[in-house]
């Protein structure tokens, strides 16, 4: 199991993430995968690499304009410096330090691969090894050339990747005849312990559920992240010093799912619950399934003046059409186009072939309240 962290990721992205996924997956008619919020967290994604400190002692991001009161953190490190057996002639190695709560971590799995994937991790030739007892490895007599780097979480069968941005594995130029310091990386537990809502719990007709987990030891602050499985992400790592949180705002009959990780004091993640956390609603007035109307499925127009129609949804100010090349996404006819009415008719000719359409409804903060399943639309010449 895959779980990337995105320390810099922003609501607005995530979303998008998780409608792109949508579209790509919604000819073998699926949603949203809960992975993205891996993606985001499982890519999550959604998840946070745990690639980075922050310095010692210093505070986390501020909530709400105000510094949270955290106590220090555990000390960094001091820097370490390779010394060991040099990498046989032609070839490369890399070395660095796998680090929990600040302190190092001895037996820790650690892997350079050729490619990694967002979804399935290594690719490829695999190097691994694990740290000694000064949280130390060393990789040795790696051809020339770029790779990623994956490590485990603690105790767990959880594999983080090193990333360089949004949804990318970090690549690192292994040169001959040199051993690359790759640095200090912090890895995580995976023992978080989410108490409500149970996970797969069916809640009905509960509009603003609370969630709430177990305290964790050491942690000084929580952040907590909150996915509809068809609105995108409507809590982005909100940070807390309480272990539970009462939605802000009126949820729908939908999927949804959460993670929780906690923190030390220099802002390190130091645990988050294994995944995420799934559950259902039921028995509101509102769904964040939409439907699409016309053409239905699998129908076929002519080239010109083709009307897409879906059912308005109560909470949307605003509805984004996206039509592209069913066997080329890369091929658009209308890229998120706006309306605010249920229904849009193309202007433009679109060229013979099929295609496929989908409609994301999104309210008056911007936040996404839904999307249609996918339509396959046949478009021949006038």
């Amino acid at each position: 199991m895959f779980k990337k962290r995105l320390s810099l990721l922003i609501t607005g992205l995530v979303f998008i993430s998780l409608l792109q996924i949508a579209c790509s997956l919604a000819n073998i008619a699926s949603t949203v995968a809960n992975e993205l919020a891996v993606a985001e967290k499982k890519g999550e994604a959604e998840g946070v690499p745990a690639d980075g400190d922050a310095p010692a002692g210093q505070d986390p991001a501020e909530e709400g304009g105000m510094a949270l009161d955290l106590p220090p953190g555990p000390p960094t490190p001091t820097p370490f410096v390779y010394n060991g057996t040099m990498p046989k002639s032609g070839t490369g190695g890399v070395f660095g330090r796998m680090l929990w709560n600040g302190g190092p971590v001895e037996g820790l799995e650690v892997k350079l691969c050729d490619k990694i994937k967002f979804f399935g991790g290594c690719e490829g030739v695999e190097y691994p090894t694990r740290t000694v007892a000064n949280g130390v490895y060393a990789i040795l007599d790696v051809p020339p050339g770029s790779y990623g780097l994956t490590y485990k979480a603690l105790e767990s069968d959880t594999w983080y990747y090193v990333t360089s941005g949004f949804l990318n594995a970090k690549d690192f130029e292994v040169p001959a005849d040199q051993m690359v310091d790759v640095g200090d990386f912090n890895t995580i537990r995976t023992d978080l312990k989410i108490i409500s809502p149970k996970e797969d719990e069916r809640l009905s007709g509960v509009s603003r559920p609370v969630l709430s987990w177990e305290p964790y030891e050491g942690a000084a602050y929580y952040e907590l992240t909150f996915h509809s499985g068809r609105g995108g992400s409507l809590i982005h790592r909100k940070e807390m010093t309480e272990t539970s949180f009462t939605m802000d705002r009126d949820l729908q009959t939908c999927d949804y799912t959460f993670d929780v990780e906690a923190f030390n004091g220099s802002g390190v993640a130091i645990a988050e619950y294994d995944g995420w956390s799934n559950f259902q609603i039921a028995g509101l007035p509102q769904s964040c399934n939409m439907v699409a109307l016309s053409p239905a499925d699998g129908a076929t127009a002519s080239a010109t003046g083709i009307k897409l129609t879906w059912q308005p949804h109560d909470w949307a100010a605003v509805y984004k059409i996206h039509l592209y090349l069913e066997s080329d996404s890369n091929v658009k006819i209308l890229d998120f186009v706006e309306s605010t009415e249920p229904s849009y008719t193309i202007t433009q000719n679109v060229p013979a072939g099929t295609y496929y359409w989908v409609v994301y409804g999104y309210d008056e903060f911007d936040d996404g309240v839904g999307f249609t399943d996918g339509f396959i639309l046949n478009v021949t010449n006038p």
